[in-house]
């Protein structure tokens, strides 16, 4: 049974990753925008300044967590967390490779994040 006190630096501790997510994601978006002012921007395929965003977002969450899934005082990463890693991952992808993904693509990714997350979520006691 977890106490309300467990709750509560669980929801800290969420908010303090999702901080860490959308502060990166910020530097990120600014880092790109600014290069792509200055015209040094790598363009590659069809890729916007929008792909490059998406596209490190998606990584970056991403890797955010699995780092999560490997260290153990970090609570697990939601299946929501994964979900929205590979959308932002599929957006900014789509703008390098000129395709655009089919949605049901999507669905059936979120689909396996979610049972994966069910299958292999870590004991919280």
């Amino acid at each position: 049974m977890s106490t309300e006190q467990e709750v509560l630096d669980t929801k800290q501790e969420k908010k303090y990753l999702d901080a860490i997510f959308w502060g990166g994601s910020l530097v990120w978006a600014g880092l790109v925008f600014g290069l792509d002012s200055f015209g040094y921007l790598p363009q590659i395929g069809e890729a916007s300044s929008w792909s490059w965003v998406f596209l490190g977002m998606g990584v970056y969450g991403l890797l955010l967590n699995t780092i999560r899934l490997f260290v153990p005082s970090l609570s697990n990463a939601t299946a929501w967390d994964w979900v929205w890693g590979i959308v932002f991952l599929g957006i900014g992808a789509a703008g390098f490779a000129a395709v655009s993904v089919p949605w049901w693509l999507f669905l059936i990714l979120i689909g396996v994040v979610i049972l994966g997350t069910a299958l292999f979520r870590r004991d919280e006691t």
